[in-house]
């Protein structure tokens, strides 16, 4: 049963990768803390449930990502770029406020209850491997999820935009005299990371099949935070590493010690690791920046 338990946590470790890569690439460039990530992705997620059946599901998520993207990049123009210089406290502020006007939002348009969810381009099966049974769903998590942030990884190397993502990253004032327009380019970080962030929602509600306003929350801002943290932020490989690390951690400790505490003894398991290692696995400063 060990490796039906692993792929477990592959697959939710995956997706977990995901939200937070664009977590991170917020941090790794401004290192500032985006704690509005989570539900601002969540208003992508619920306008692909809401065209879900109306249209091709693909067309859907598109459309969900570009919402994000959009809406990333407003709430940066007009929520964070005046205070970037203010220190951490109040863009911390503003972004939990920006947090809750997003979640309540959502609440107003699609209510408090939990909806059914199913993207409808997924064709379920499954195959055994010894005692193992490895739904074709987690297949498709890890092989989505692999491919974008390979994607990503080589972007960041050897494209334009990527190397500028780099050099703003090292130093801002620098990156300006050098010619790069520097706020266009952190408002892509912005957007890219939202899209990203609903495509990660997106594949999470589909392996849990359920939907609900708290998802950015829960989900996005806490589970990225921890995986952000406990790889080492500001790190692109900790980020990867941290979220497969937490989603080992949730799965093996519901399959051996409780699933109704489960949040509790992860909680516990990342405490006592930052307590020993609070920079980390893979501190920003012993790896490439994004």
């Amino acid at each position: 049963m060990f490796l039906q338990h692993l792929v477990n946590a592959l697959s939710v470790g995956a997706v977990y990768a995901l939200l937070a890569i664009g977590y991170n690439m917020v941090y790794g460039v401004l290192e500032k803390l985006n704690f509005a990530h989570g539900d601002v992705y969540a208003v992508g997620c619920f306008v692909t449930f809401t065209l879900l059946g109306r249209m091709n599901p693909i067309l859907a998520i598109l459309i969900g990502c570009v919402v994000g993207f959009v809406l990333n990049v407003v709430v940066e123009r007009f929520a964070y770029r005046p205070l970037r210089n203010s220190g951490r406290v109040a863009p911390t502020i503003s972004a939990v406020g920006i947090a809750y006007i997003m979640r309540n939002l959502v609440q107003v348009i699609w209510g408090a209850e939990t909806f059914a969810f199913d993207l409808g381009i997924f064709k379920m099966g499954s195959v055994q491997i010894g005692e193992a049974v490895i739904g074709t769903l987690q297949i498709y998590l890890l092989a989505i999820s692999l491919i974008l942030m390979v994607v990503i990884s080589l972007a960041l190397k050897y494209t334009k935009w990527g190397q500028s993502i780099i050099c703003i990253s090292q130093n801002i004032e620098t990156a300006a005299l050098m010619g790069i327009p520097v706020n266009k380019v952190i408002s892509i970080v912005y957007g890219a990371g939202a899209a990203l962030g609903v495509i990660g929602g997106l594949l999470f509600c589909q392996y849990y099949q359920f939907i609900y306003m708290g998802i950015g929350f829960a989900y996005g801002t806490m589970k990225a935070w921890m995986a952000s943290i406990w790889g080492g932020i500001g790190s692109l490989k900790g980020a990867i590493c941290g979220a497969i690390v937490l989603g080992f951690a949730e799965t093996m400790v519901s399959a051996y010690i409780s699933s109704t505490y489960r949040d509790v003894f992860v909680w516990l398991i990342f405490i006592v690791f930052i307590l020993i290692r609070p920079q980390g696995m893979f501190p920003a400063a012993g790896v490439e920046k994004i």
